[in-house]
């Protein structure tokens, strides 16, 4: 997984009179700089969920990026091996930024964010830093909060506040070492208004085909939505292995890339199954391209991904007689 990270803020020497004042008031709330007001910002960002693998995209690098320089001692995470769950860290959709809400100043900084990201601006825009930055959801320290469900302000997420999960083996489910946003494909563009002043329209990213499970790269700029398809799904009596690249298919594997739909693809091509493209993996899916006219690259994408479909697919029984 990718990590940013800042060094570490020199320690202050305070005279024990000033100490003892800092201790007794709250200190000040912290948060990133607004952007310039505007009378009009983005809508509430539709919930769009992840569709495709891709490496952070450039407006999540940005925003992870911005909360390490404005709260310099933590961290942000964006990659993440696409897999057979839900995340929009798998198309470069999200930002985990660590701090952890066991300590008083991790739970201060997770709050402060929370706050400002929510805060209605001088204009009479509701969770407006939100929207300008084209965040879908925040998961926080047991609860969530999200666009699409917005009127019922936070809630609580997966079952965390349940007596069970207060130990610290949940805290990275429970979301209270870290905070995660998932943002919206202009958000994660960086194209919204809070980087550039100009309100962004709707985005719906890629889409996939119908007759596979996952969209190719990002490309361009989508202002309708996408189809909607049923999930494909393999026939019965089908290998594990035509089980498996059918579960992956259209997912795009590139260089570097590792995870479970790497190894469906190893399988499928008889392989050593290291879970990484790495380059005697590469060189044979290019003379497995060469040999059926699919191209001279290593790059896995749809019409490979049909290719392995049909390869791996149940062979029809000859009939009997």
């Amino acid at each position: 997984m990718s990590r940013t990270h800042l060094g570490r803020t020199a320690s202050l020497l305070l005279a024990p009179t000033v100490l003892t004042l800092a201790l007794a008031a709250p200190s000040a709330a912290k948060a990133p700089p607004s952007p310039v007001a505007l009378s009009t910002i983005e809508l509430p960002a539709p919930h769009i969920g992840p569709v495709s693998c891709a490496k952070p995209q450039p407006g999540t690098v940005k925003l992870g990026n911005l909360l390490v320089k404005t709260w310099p001692v933590t961290s942000w995470m964006g990659a993440r091996d696409c897999g057979s769950s839900s995340s929009e860290h798998y198309d470069g959709r999200a930002v985990d930024w660590m701090t952890n809400a066991r300590t008083a100043k991790g739970k201060k900084r997770g709050n402060d964010l929370a706050a400002w990201l929510l805060a209605t601006d001088a204009a009479g825009n509701r969770f407006a830093n939100a929207r300008r930055l084209g965040v879908m959801y925040i998961i926080w320290n047991n609860r969530i909060w999200s666009t699409s469900r917005s009127r019922e302000g936070w809630r609580v997420y997966n079952g965390c506040t349940a007596k069970g999960r207060s130990g610290t083996g949940s805290d990275t489910t429970c979301h209270r070492n870290h905070v995660h946003l998932s943002l919206s494909w202009a958000g994660a563009r960086g194209y919204t208004s809070y980087w550039d002043g100009t309100v962004a329209g709707a985005n719906y990213g890629p889409c996939r085909p119908a007759d596979l499970n996952w969209a190719g790269r990002y490309t361009k700029r989508r202002a309708t939505p996408c189809p909607w398809y049923p999930r494909v799904t393999a026939p019965r009596g089908s290998s594990a292995v035509h089980r498996s690249v059918v579960a992956y298919s259209g997912l795009r594997i590139t260089k570097g890339m590792r995870g479970p739909a790497v190894r469906a693809v190893q399988h499928a091509l008889r392989i050593p199954v290291t879970g990484v493209w790495d380059a005697s993996s590469r060189a044979r899916m290019r003379s497995y391209k060469g040999a059926r006219h699919l191209g001279g690259s290593a790059v896995v994408g749809a019409a490979t991904w049909r290719s392995l479909i049909a390869l791996t697919a149940p062979k029809p029984k000859v009939p009997t007689t």
